[in-house]
């Protein structure tokens, strides 16, 4: 008996982020009073992902395709995504670095948490069957149900995480139910199987009914209309630098494995699925926006802004072509920069033992910290799209890449939802620069703050006693790291896009052609 050869290479990035949780749990436990690891355990952490990053680094200077067992791979497409996964698990390690004493009395578990939630992330980058799709999404989502209510002091993180965990169990079997039908109709699991057993002729019926499956599993975790009902409660709920690393590196994740599935293994029904998804693009860009404009709650619009933008990132995908698939490759990275920008500022902002921050708390922020006032000014441009900014950029080339395959009527839509966001966006610029601190309402106490959108629901009498809000820490020298590096990359790569989108043309074209 011969035992198959296992090249490790294809997960390297992978191995080395799973011993970090391992290890960050032992530190964790073996210092039991804590006074080394609180200190340790987000250096640790980083350290951990830098060395993933190495390894991406160096698997790409290698250049290739290292496949593990046929189930996974190592190519420029799935290490750009885990490039901005690893990207994203950075800023949120940064931008708790400071503050995860004021969330939990576990910021160990914390750490942990993240780093396995990227592990599932990168291999569902890198799938390329749908069993470790589902196992990889399985891994990232029970690593973010218990994030999101991490918050013990906050009953809205224990509200969104029991919303985000039932409905996410419910579309995890929609995705089950949908790979046991492809299965069904092609007789194999391995996307390149499938997509040969599909041009072949195959059971259209299970064909049909599947890949619809498919579309309900990949929609409820990039928060696509209608299957985003949690999202807005998930994001307002969670200790802000979760909500700042899930809205970003959740989608990458996902719009990595929903591109390859749908463009490996159904290119032959491309044209059906391309119209579903075209109609799903446009509710989801126009909801998320509309729903935005009337928030006060800046967790709230950003969380129903990412809604929006998962819209604009499925009208790349809806051509089912190589173009389309570079502008969202460059769209998430785009989207990582200015929407966890946007994150480090609100987290820089937070009052001690507050999770939230209004609208109303933006007015004078020029002249109190004008600093993170810039910085927001350019997220907030870059959201809406406005030139020179990265965002106008991933913009421009998703609604390239759908016009240039004939979605015109489409691509109109998305211009349209990107006025519309303007004023949302806008509007916190006006709030900075334009109104003045005596304009805002005066601050309530903690217990009793609450945005206008959504009324807190009254807390429960706690079983156990909860844990009091701790002083605010007193260097936020991490959070300023990562807001500074946000903006720095918001704007270089808004002005010089070409060196980018030539490797993510390369990364893209060694999978899908073009």
């Amino acid at each position: 008996m011969t035992l198959p050869q296992v090249n490790f290479l294809a997960i390297l990035p992978q191995i080395i982020v799973t011993a970090t949780a391992l290890l960050v749990l032992i530190v964790d436990a073996v210092d039991r009073r804590g006074a080394f690891s609180r200190r340790a355990l987000s250096w640790l952490s980083l350290i951990g992902l830098l060395a993933a990053g190495a390894a991406v680094v160096w698997l790409v200077m290698q250049g290739g395709r290292q496949s593990f067992q046929d189930m996974a791979v190592s190519d420029g497409y799935s290490l750009a995504f885990s490039a901005i996964i690893l990207l994203a698990a950075a800023m949120g390690v940064l931008l708790a670095k400071d503050t995860v004493d004021q969330f939990t009395r576990m910021p160990g578990a914390y750490y942990a948490l993240l780093l396995l939630a990227v592990v599932g992330m990168m291999t569902m980058a890198s799938a390329t069957d749908l069993i470790v799709v589902f196992l990889s999404l399985e891994i990232l989502s029970l690593a973010l149900y218990v994030l999101v209510g991490f918050n013990l002091r906050e009953p809205r993180s224990a509200e969104g995480s029991l919303k985000y965990f039932l409905l996410g169990a419910f579309a995890s079997g929609f995705f089950l139910y949908g790979a046991a039908l492809l299965y069904g109709a092609s007789g194999s699991t391995n996307l390149a199987q499938i997509g040969q057993a599909m041009g072949a002729g195959g059971n259209e019926i299970y064909l049909y009914a599947g890949t619809a499956l498919l579309v309900v599993g990949f929609g409820f975790k990039v928060a696509m209309v209608p299957f985003h009902m949690w999202t807005p409660d998930a994001y307002q709920g969670a200790p802000t630098p979760v909500t700042g690393f899930m809205s970003v590196a959740t989608k990458t994740a996902v719009f990595a494995a929903f591109m390859r599935v749908f463009m490996q293994a159904l290119p032959a029904t491309q044209e059906t699925w391309g119209w579903a998804l075209a109609i799903l693009a446009a509710l989801t860009m126009t909801l998320g926006n509309l729903a935005a404009l009337r928030q006060t709650s800046l967790k709230r619009m950003l969380a129903y802004s990412s809604i929006a933008h998962a819209g604009y990132a499925l009208v790349g995908l809806v051509p089912g072509s190589a173009a389309g698939a570079v502008a969202v490759l460059f769209y998430m990275l785009s989207y990582a920069l200015m929407n966890l920008g946007a994150f480090a500022v609100l987290v820089a902002l937070e009052r001690r033992g507050e999770n939230d921050i209004l609208r109303g708390d933006m007015h004078g922020l020029s002249d109190r910290r004008p600093g993170l006032a810039a910085a927001m000014a350019i997220f907030m441009f870059a959201l809406a799209g406005i030139p020179p900014f990265v965002g106008f950029f991933a913009k421009f080339f998703i609604f390239s890449a759908a016009a240039e395959a004939g979605w015109i009527g489409l691509v109109v839509i998305g211009v349209i939802n990107s006025v519309i966001s303007a004023f949302y966006y806008l509007s916190v610029v006006v709030a900075m620069y334009f109104r003045s601190e005596k304009e805002a309402a005066p601050a309530a106490p903690v217990k009793a703050r609450k945005s206008k959108d959504k009324a807190a629901p009254a807390p429960a009498t706690p079983s156990a006693p909860v844990p009091q809000a701790p002083a605010l820490a007193t260097s936020q020298n991490a959070i300023r790291l990562a807001v500074v590096l946000a903006a720095i990359g918001t704007v270089a790569v808004g002005l010089y896009p070409a060196p980018w989108t030539a490797y993510i043309t390369q990364a893209v074209q060694s999978v899908f052609g073009g």
